[in-house]
């Protein structure tokens, strides 16, 4: 059986939200730069892709799990370097 409609628009979704997440660590990475990063969203982001996985796991759903924990690996790296940042006094404090 082909893929259903919902499952291609579930992976484009996924690709979309993960892709999202790359120019802000590459940046963050290359540059050293998160001052204009809030921590405060980055940790609510990180908590709700943790949610999701929780989710993805009750109800069985293998793209749930798969795309939310790239996201969360990568948005995980961005919190990350902020708080890397700020401790070295890098970063401005909010």
């Amino acid at each position: 059986m082909g893929p259903t409609l919902a499952g291609i628009i579930g992976t484009i979704a996924g690709l979309c939200t993960v892709t999202s997440f790359m120019p802000q660590l590459i940046k963050a990475w290359r540059l050293n730069d998160t001052e204009a990063i809030s921590k405060k969203m980055y940790m609510v982001t990180v908590t709700g892709f943790t949610l999701w996985i929780a989710y993805g796991l009750m109800i069985g759903s293998l793209p749930i799990l798969i795309f939310n924990a790239i996201s969360l690996v990568l948005s995980g790296a961005i919190l990350t370097l902020k708080l890397r940042n700020r401790r070295k006094g890098v970063d401005r404090v909010e």
